[in-house]
């Protein structure tokens, strides 16, 4: 499936039946099945309840009643869990799609085109209802497309004709996405496509007459210009009549310079990743020298893990997931989508507990009985306006767990004795968007490392 082709798209559209369908009200439709069937089966458990409380007390009736409670908690976890399950499917659909249209032929193109706009629609401003998109699925696709652009001209389910669609609908969804994670996404996206693919080209004489070429900063300018620009508000012109832009998210202005960084050197694995969790989870290969033309059909192949990084790729890499992690915890789909909305405040773009003090965060914490604890619980209660903390405990099935080696890199990428001591201004001690003192976000990242360990 992973590889795309018509097959993989004829498996997938027979799976959908109606290819015609809608696919946020197909979504919502089946909602609002399983909330009537668990309404109707909490009526019934009511009725019980009721039939059972006229009854004199007895050990029989606390032994029915027992039972009835259970049958309630049972009805509730089987709603949550064919929530859960449609969601998911939903997201990998959403996933596919931009690699389905990447890779089918001819024949199917058109098909596929048409489905992509269904879902796009759902994120343009002049269509009716819209943006209605779940944040959770904006951001599904976005990786689709990166999934998509990894693919180089050589490989077996790549057409010319589908690469050209695939830029076009990713630099509309960058225009139309509200999201922080789908631009960092989209510009890691767009940045593969850019790169030429093949050996490297000649460097222009001076007698050239033609037209400069577009440098990767101009680039990289263009689309920043386009990310959000369909939902933000109107600002007014600057002091020089230029457009107003809206603030970048602290994560797309460094995924923005990670991304120039790789169109000029045309190293994309040392500045950009796939998937975070398979970046963080793998160690990785030693990086092949620039001089070498890369010869496999992908870009950044899997066996690339994050000591190919550079240090600000693997520290953005790290705090993205720590976010993440937060924001999405235990997968269930309207919670995700609630912090999801919460994660871009408009005075405050990062919780304090990334940027200021990770204290609340308390990465050490363990399930207990009792469950885990509510998010929001640890966070400052008047100035936190996120309540994402703590940090989901130990034990937790989490997006990606960051394992002791690569944490011990973060700790190892911040400066060690005498460098401390030195000015500012001779080196960065910690990520742009880090305002906390080096021992503290090395306390933290020494926390994080020992969360993998048995008791």
């Amino acid at each position: 499936m992973g590889d795309g082709g018509d097959s993989a798209f004829a498996v997938i559209r027979k799976r959908i039946n109606d290819i015609n369908l809608d696919p946020v009200a197909e979504y919502e439709n089946q909602v609002e099945r399983f909330k009537e069937q668990k309404r109707k089966s909490l009526d019934q458990w009511a009725d019980a309840l009721q039939r059972i409380s006229q009854k004199p007390k007895s050990p029989e009736r606390v032994a029915e009643e027992n039972e009835l409670n259970r049958t309630r908690t049972a009805v509730i976890q089987r709603y949550r869990a064919q929530r859960a399950e449609l969601w998911r499917e939903f997201v990998m659909r959403a996933w596919m799609l931009p690699m389905l249209l990447g890779s089918v032929s001819d024949e199917r193109r058109e098909e596929a085109r048409s489905r992509m706009t269904k879902w796009l629609r759902h994120l343009d401003p002049h269509h009716p209802g819209a943006p209605d998109l779940m944040l959770s699925l904006e951001n599904a696709m976005a990786q689709g497309f990166k999934f998509a652009a990894n693919r180089r001209e050589r490989h077996p389910f790549t057409y010319a004709g589908g690469r050209k669609d695939l830029v076009r609908q990713a630099e509309t969804m960058l225009q139309q996405s509200r999201c922080w994670y789908a631009q960092l996404t989209l510009l890691q996206a767009l940045c593969l496509w850019q790169i030429p693919d093949g050996p490297a080209v000649r460097k222009r004489s001076h007698q050239d007459t033609h037209a400069p070429p577009t440098t990767a900063i101009q680039t990289v300018e263009r689309w920043l210009s386009m990310a959000g620009t369909a939902h933000a508000p109107a600002v007014p012109a600057g002091g020089d009549g230029a457009a107003a832009r809206q603030p970048l998210h602290p994560f797309v202005a460094e995924t923005a310079d990670l991304v120039t960084l790789a169109l000029e050197t045309r190293r994309p694995e040392r500045f950009i990743w796939i998937d975070e969790k398979g970046v963080a989870d793998n160690i990785g290969s030693r990086n092949s020298g620039p001089q070498l033309y890369r010869k496999h059909n992908l870009w950044i192949p899997p066996s690339i893990g994050w000591s190919s990084l550079d240090g600000r790729a693997q520290r953005l890499v790290a705090d993205v997931l720590v976010m993440m992690n937060l924001i999405e915890r235990d997968g269930q789909p309207d919670e995700v989508e609630e912090r999801l909305s919460r994660s871009q405040q408009p005075h405050m773009q990062l919780p304090p507990c990334i940027t200021a003090d990770r204290d609340p965060l308390h990465p050490d914490l363990k399930i207990t009985t009792s469950g885990s604890p509510t998010p929001g619980s640890s966070c400052h209660p008047h100035s936190c306006p996120f309540q994402f903390c703590p940090y989901p405990p130990r034990g937790t099935e989490l997006r990606a767990e960051l394992r002791e080696p690569f944490c011990r890199q973060q700790q190892a990428l911040l400066p060690h004795g005498l460098m401390r001591r030195l000015p500012r201004v001779r080196r960065r001690k910690t990520p742009n968007w880090v305002g906390m003192r080096v021992p503290e976000l090395h306390a933290f990242w020494d926390g994080m490392a020992g969360r993998m360990r048995g008791p």
